[in-house]
């Protein structure tokens, strides 16, 4: 069953990272709860959620953020900055997976990865560098994954495969805040993604269908923090007792974000194959 736990593992990477691919399309009108003041306004439909919180995020264009996860045994924090323009997206991200520090770039189409032990693959070059559309299995994941850094991805998750079950007005470190309880058909995204393509049908099978997931948004509709919690998943993969939960959050909505691609004599290529 570990395939099914390295799969449940990549789908909740993806969304903390969540697609700088977004088009723009918010997916439908925003119906009359699309005011800003979160303490009258809830939404009871996932699109009509997803549409005005799309709407906001497009607009305010780049933010901060920080994410904890901790999933199958693997504990990553990672702190960040991203400004969301399509295929221009910019972000840049500093993580710590298991005791491991990694620096990450995403800009002009290309990833940067700085982290220890990288100047061995890359002729003693501090940085290595991929293309984002790169053939190769790496430049796929990275890619696909850096690619997610924009929150309209996972509003498009809750808009294509979400089900609202509850909705509050709360306060979340000091600001007021509508907190919504979401279900996500796990099956359905993880397919659409392909985390789930090389597990067998009578694994899939065993998988909860609902993903529970917790979405907060200020006043101005904008995500302050998400909560998934894939215990369920993960137990039924065979690993259960784990804690299995990823907390993304949001702050500085468009804040000015300056990342720039390393100085090129510290630049190598990786090699990939």
């Amino acid at each position: 069953m570990r395939k099914t736990a390295l799969a449940a593992s990549g789908f909740a990477l993806v969304i903390a990272l969540s697609g700088c691919g977004s088009d723009g399309d918010n997916g439908g009108a925003l119906g009359g709860n699309s005011g800003g003041d979160a303490s009258s306004n809830f939404f009871s439909d996932p699109q009509q959620l997803a549409a005005a919180a799309s709407e906001k995020t497009t607009e305010a264009k780049s933010s901060k953020f920080s994410m904890d996860m901790n999933m199958a045994g693997m504990q990553m924090t990672a702190t960040g900055e991203a400004s969301y323009e399509g295929a221009d997206t910019k972000m840049s991200m500093n993580m710590d997976a298991m005791g491991q520090t990694i620096e990450m770039r995403l800009v002009d189409k290309a990833i940067y990865m700085k982290m220890p032990g990288m100047e061995a693959q890359t002729g003693g070059k501090q940085w290595a560098k991929l293309p984002t559309d790169g053939n190769d299995p790496m430049s796929k994941q990275l890619g696909s994954s850096m690619e997610q850094s924009d929150p309209t991805k996972m509003l498009d998750f809750i808009k294509d495969a979400g089900e609202i079950t509850n909705s509050e007005q709360t306060n979340l470190e000091g600001q007021e805040v509508t907190h919504y309880t979401i279900d996500l058909d796990f099956k359905k995204i993880a397919g659409e993604m392909g985390t789930t393509s090389d597990i067998p049908q009578e694994q899939l099978d065993q998988l909860p269908e609902k993903l529970p997931m917790e979405l907060w948004l200020n006043s101005d509709q904008l995500p302050v923090q998400v909560v998934m919690d894939m215990g369920k998943i993960m137990e039924s993969a065979g690993a259960g007792g784990q804690e299995a939960k990823m907390t993304m959050k949001y702050t500085d909505w468009g804040t000015d974000v300056n990342v720039e691609a390393p100085p090129a004599d510290q630049v190598g290529e990786m090699p990939v194959g």
